[in-house]
């Protein structure tokens, strides 16, 4: 049989998806010719990964249906007539979940006029029709006058309504009228719909279009029912081999905000899965304000496979001396910089730029202390934070060979799980910063920080980075002037900074990782952490260091060393 796949492309930001890939990869073998019509403009190394006979490269007007009309009059009825079916398809599912041949070849002996995959029943709205992300015509109707007079009057319109109603349901229902016959996959006109929101299957039911094994699963699908996704996923991973990690990897980079709980649920970083050594030089940063705990890194930076220069920065030139003594007890080299008492360990990073802009990869860490009860605070902060980032480095860094990694954070430390110190009210104080941040940067992808309840976070700004994946940071060329005087408020321009990385790296169209915690708590202890009944003390009223100044106070009464 001699068979020409239509395929419309589209991505926001005029780029070219895994699944994408895969997709015609996978279609490939069933067609004598595949043309593409992308209504976004590729680049040629996105181009040279695409699989097609064909290419027509077209402004975003007029939805699928302009560009399946430009498709089919850059070839022409004259040679359109010449093959036994036209499949029309576009990137908006990801699939084939299944082995498509059998369904053309079934189709093709049962000799029916048009097939798809799903279809939707007759409402008091729309007709009944096939769904428009994937049918194939037969014979018959390409000769048709009919068909052939709907494509070439297909004008541009700009509403997607009205797409639907003049051309997705109404050439179904011309095409009944005169006598043509049609199948879909999944008929869906006959199935329940007691608790749908919407008799549309394809979007408003991914759990039976999993269940009855349908070839294509809607990427609006998983966008409506987030809650239910891993559990959906789960389930196709079990009866399909389609690589699933390329739907999360869609979801995160072009559909989603990079912390939806469903891709959060995939964010751990197996350090078990070991790379070969990562070769290129690795920098690593350490911002060095106590020097009495250089050695807590020095002793996991000496164990280190992978090349690596050191840069330590200070806050007074009398601790480079220090500095350089712990170095040479631990048979270490560094540059050292002294870069002043202000920005913490944030803004002596950013000073760096000329140099870390030179390297791929990049370790930032720093002596973190709290001053509030360190013995009890800071000390668990800090070592949760080397156990999840300075002590693993090897196998982290070596996962950077991936070329779509661009940050490894830690897990949320210890001491969060217990006490409920970062919580919705407030993260709303920082929220704004954000927002200011988000704008100086002139980052690509829009997102109000404003709409979110939490975020998720750098704790300490600890972590591993491709500078690439957060370049606008360092391009702001933050000074002194930019940061307030210390003590510094809940909602400085480093607190947003630190909540910022992943969505800056996210931006850039770059994954995440997150490096797990050692410790195994279970989440019972965040229900009960963040579910207190009205007799227990009201956090949110006090406010991030308030509170952490209360926690510590009774803490210590506990252990009897205040009143």
């Amino acid at each position: 049989m001699r068979r020409i796949l239509f395929y419309v492309h589209f991505n926001k930001y005029n780029k070219l998806s895994d699944h994408v890939v895969f997709q015609l990869n996978e279609m490939r073998p069933l067609f004598e010719k595949i043309i593409v019509v992308s209504n976004s403009q590729l680049s040629p190394n996105d181009l040279s990964r695409l699989t097609y006979d064909e290419f027509i490269q077209r402004k975003n007007s007029g939805f699928d249906f302009a560009a399946w009309s430009d498709g089919i009059e850059h070839v022409g009825w004259e040679e359109l007539i010449k093959f036994d079916s036209v499949t029309l398809m576009n990137d908006t599912c990801f699939g084939p979940l299944y082995d498509m041949q059998p369904y053309y070849e079934n189709y093709e002996a049962e000799a029916v006029d048009f097939w798809g995959i799903t279809n939707h029943r007759e409402t008091k709205t729309v007709s009944e029709h096939i769904q428009s992300y994937f049918v194939v015509y037969h014979k018959k109707i390409i000769e048709s006058n009919l068909f052939q007079s709907f494509w070439d009057n297909i004008e541009i319109l700009s509403d997607v309504q009205e797409v639907i109603a003049s051309y997705e349901t109404s050439l179904t229902s011309e095409l009944i009228k005169m006598g043509y016959q049609y199948k879909t996959i999944l008929d869906t006109v006959s199935l329940p719909i007691s608790g749908m929101l919407h008799p549309d299957f394809s979007y408003w039911n991914p759990s039976v279009i999993i269940k009855e094994k349908v070839p294509f699963l809607k990427i609006k699908a998983i966008q409506a029912f987030k809650d239910m996704t891993p559990l959906v996923l789960s389930k196709l991973e079990r009866q399909s081999d389609y690589p699933i990690k390329q739907i999360y990897k869609h979801m995160s980079c072009y559909v989603e905000y990079p912390d939806e709980k469903y891709l959060l649920a995939d964010s751990y970083l197996n350090l078990r899965d070991i790379k070969d050594k990562f070769v290129k030089p690795v920098a690593i940063h350490l911002h060095a304000f106590y020097t009495d705990l250089l050695a807590e890194f020095f002793e996991q930076f000496v164990r280190y496979e992978f090349q690596y220069d050191l840069f330590i920065t200070t806050d007074i030139y009398e601790k480079k001396s220090e500095i350089e003594r712990e170095l040479a007890a631990f048979k270490l080299r560094a540059q050292i910089f002294v870069t002043g008492n202000v920005g913490r360990d944030v803004l002596p990073m950013l000073k760096l730029k000329d140099i870390l802009s030179t390297y791929e990869v990049i370790g930032h860490f720093h002596t973190k202390k709290s001053k509030e009860a360190d013995f009890l605070v800071g000390e668990s902060w800090r070592k949760d934070l080397i156990d999840m980032l300075v002590k693993p480095a090897n196998q982290i860094v070596s996962q950077f060979l991936n070329p779509k990694l661009g940050l490894v954070i830690a897990d949320i430390p210890t001491f969060f799980r217990y006490n409920e110190i970062v919580n919705a009210t407030n993260e709303a104080q920082i929220a704004p910063h954000m927002n200011e941040l988000w704008q100086r940067m002139a980052v690509e992808k829009v997102i109000d920080f404003t709409e979110l309840s939490t975020f998720v976070m750098s704790y300490g700004t600890f972590g591993w980075f491709r500078y690439d994946a957060l370049h606008q940071l360092f391009d702001l060329n933050l000074t002194e002037s930019d940061i307030p005087n210390e003590p510094l408020p809940q909602n400085s321009i480093l607190h947003a900074i630190e909540r910022s990385l992943i969505y800056i790296s996210w931006n850039n169209f770059y994954e995440f990782k997150i490096s797990q915690n050692v410790t195994r708590l279970t989440p019972f202890i965040d229900v009960k952490t963040m579910n207190k009944n009205t007799n227990q003390i009201d956090w949110n009223s006090l406010g991030g260091r308030k509170a952490l100044k209360y926690l510590v106070k009774k803490i210590l009464i506990r252990l009897k060393l205040v009143k």
